[in-house]
């Protein structure tokens, strides 16, 4: 797909894309002009077509800058953003305690909370059946029932064994999923009865990143059913964080006395922080492998570097911090068990990724 110079971005997304949605939104919030774009006939259930593959880019969602060039990774992107319009209606908090809890947040929601979507997704028939159908025919378009059929097929047999490269196959597992996701509906439902947003009366970058993952979980059929008996304002949330352009807020003062921020951060280090830890010590010993642990079910799945390079980077920003700033986080990183982890351990600095989009 040749560039397109122009005034806009363009948002090449995914039907099923939790960071497409979580891109879009944060356009839309900060009023940046752009197009969102799903290309019919771009992917046939096992990969890109002729259609987006000369755009090389493998991951949703592409976006497409005013001067025609690609980029991936939606936290670069979103920091690029920041850059480019420094505007108001930022997404960054201002402090750099907000900025850094924020981004461990979004860090629980990109990297984690993937994994117990893939697992509702892709293990019981009724979610199989249903969001293989769905993601095709919002990638196919109209066509005839035998060309979606078989697009279903491939791509229901792709995602399966992708769940099972993410670890994500283990029917013990499935407990600690949906313990795991019932634990962050009920947070973030009683945390909406204070504040509609974590770090004050506007968005962030992390309530950004858990709506990407909530935007599905509100569609998928299993965890959809159990949100909306149990979380029927984040159901609400859902809507109205899709589209945020008419709102208007200010940030809050102390992030870290956030009960919400505080409970999400001690979620993530029942979860993300094993996973980060075990992915970054696999590929620091060049495996490609890792196995860890979350509230005592063991899971492995492949060693991923994207998880480490934002490990790498979560590490870099808490040691960019003043001292003032860790040690007013210190009780709540101990408490979740991110206090000692955050530290480099030997040669990780030496493998810091250069902080781009890709």
């Amino acid at each position: 797909m040749a560039p397109r110079p122009s005034d806009r971005y363009r948002i090449f997304g995914g039907p099923g894309s939790p960071y497409s949605h979580k891109m879009r939104a944060v356009m839309r919030y900060r009023r940046i002009p752009h197009d969102w774009v799903i290309v019919m006939g771009g992917f046939d259930g096992t990969a890109q077509t002729a259609k987006l593959r000369p755009m090389g880019k493998p991951m949703f969602p592409i976006v497409q800058f005013p001067d025609g060039t690609p980029w991936c990774d939606s936290t670069p992107i979103i920091h690029e953003l920041e850059t480019r319009h420094p505007e108001e209606r930022s997404v960054i908090p201002p402090t750099p305690a907000g900025r850094f809890l924020a981004r461990l947040i979004e860090d629980f929601a990109d990297e984690w909370l993937a994994i117990p979507l893939m697992a509702f997704r892709w293990t019981s028939d009724e979610d199989v059946n249903f969001c293989a159908r769905r993601q095709m025919q919002g990638w196919l378009g109209a066509v005839g029932e035998p060309e979606l059929s078989a697009g279903i097929e491939r791509f229901a047999a792709r995602q399966r064994r992708l769940r099972m490269i993410l670890g994500a196959a283990n029917p013990a597992a499935m407990p600690v999923f949906v313990s795991q996701y019932e634990s962050l509906l009920d947070i973030l439902e009683a945390g909406l009865s204070r504040s509609l947003f974590l770090f004050g009366e506007r968005p962030s970058i992390a309530d950004f990143g858990l709506y990407g993952m909530l935007s599905q979980f509100v569609i998928d059929p299993t965890p959809s059913r159990i949100l909306r008996e149990r979380a029927v304002r984040l159901f609400q949330w859902t809507q109205y964080i899709d589209d945020l352009s008419g709102h208007d807020g200010a940030w809050s003062g102390s992030p870290a006395s956030n009960q919400t921020v505080r409970d999400l951060v001690k979620l993530a280090g029942r979860s993300l922080l094993p996973m980060m830890c075990s992915v970054s010590q696999a590929l620091s010993r060049g495996e490609q492998m890792t196995s860890y642990e979350v509230d005592g079910v063991r899971l492995t799945g492949i060693a991923r570097p994207e998880a480490a390079k934002c490990w790498l980077w979560l590490k870099q920003m808490f040691a960019d911090l003043p001292e003032a700033d860790q040690e007013g986080l210190r009780g709540l990183l101990e408490e979740a068990g991110f206090w000692e982890a955050l530290t480099f351990a030997p040669g990780e600095i030496e493998r810091i990724p250069v902080f781009a989009m890709s």
